[in-house]
């Protein structure tokens, strides 16, 4: 069967091969009998007589009785009428059935939500507990989830209250999403008055540089202070002279690795503080490199 629009609307309003055949062959005359609907349709008579059957089950034709059983098609504003309303009626049933689905997730959501909950309320005290162990290397913390190194960047940036130097780095730990709302965090210090200087390293790869400088802009409208370099050692950021954040690359790879480590150490701070002074010294302002 050659599929037409008018062919094609007739199955997307659930009619068979057959039946579409069937009932194109009846508007023909005014009445048929099942041999001649399949002659006209082409199709074999079993799956005629199957077919007139179907039609008459939906409404949209009529049998007429006599010696010779025929069959008449009903007029196409009644075909429309019932093939929109089970349309309609075929719509509503999937949206219902979309929305128990919807409702037993939702639920099951909630239930893992407050089991979850009720889990971490009873693992609470063990951690509190466990803090009260005094270790020499308590004021290293090591992170290798990227997701907590991006909770704990923001959790930094929320508690600085003098300055934060950074070293932008690729690759990292993330997501575009979860890089710009890292920005958008740097936003609330800087209207406090934390003064925030940071040097970027250049991408590499082209199609990088006009989000790159994208972040760069947004930043800097908000009073963040930038630089660019080539090239930067390590990944880092120094919280108020206090606080470091940084990840090194890898060895044997030579890959910066996402695992990152947080020291709270007031000499390594001030170490690389200097370092951080010494590059910013060497970098150029990105205005000059963006024109």
């Amino acid at each position: 069967m050659i599929q037409t629009p008018l062919t094609k609307a007739l199955r997307g309003a659930g009619l068979s091969g057959y039946e579409i055949r069937c009932y194109l062959s009846l508007l023909e005359r005014d009445a048929l009998t099942p041999p001649e609907v399949a002659k006209v349709a082409g199709i074999a008579r079993p799956s005629a007589y199957d077919a007139l059957e179907k039609l008459m089950s939906r409404g949209l034709c009529i049998s007429k009785p006599g010696d010779v059983k025929k069959y008449s098609a009903c007029e196409p504003a009644l075909l429309q009428e019932k093939l929109l309303m089970e349309l309609d009626e075929a719509a509503q049933a999937k949206l219902e059935d979309l929305r128990t689905k919807e409702e037993e997730i939702l639920e099951k959501t909630r239930t893992v939500k407050e089991r979850v909950s009720k889990a971490i309320e009873e693992l609470k005290p063990q951690y509190e507990n466990s803090r009260l162990d005094v270790s020499p290397l308590d004021y290293i913390e090591v992170i290798k989830d990227p997701y907590q190194i991006h909770r704990r960047f923001m959790q930094l940036c929320a508690e600085a209250q003098e300055e934060i130097l950074g070293f932008a780095k690729p690759p990292y730990s993330g997501p575009r999403e979860r890089l710009e709302e890292q920005d958008r965090q740097q936003v609330q210090p800087l209207q406090r008055g934390v003064r925030i200087r940071a040097i970027y390293e250049i991408p590499n790869h082209k199609e990088e540089i006009e989000w790159w400088f994208s972040q760069i802009d947004t930043a800097a409208r908000h009073g963040e202070e930038a630089r660019v370099v080539k090239e930067l050692p390590m990944k880092m950021g120094v919280f108020d002279s206090r606080t470091v954040l940084y990840a090194l690359a890898d060895p044997v790879s030579r890959q910066t690795s996402l695992t990152s480590q947080i020291v709270e150490h007031r000499d390594l701070a001030k170490a690389l503080t200097i370092l951080f002074e010494t590059l910013w010294n060497e970098a150029e302002d990105y205005h000059i490199l963006k024109g």
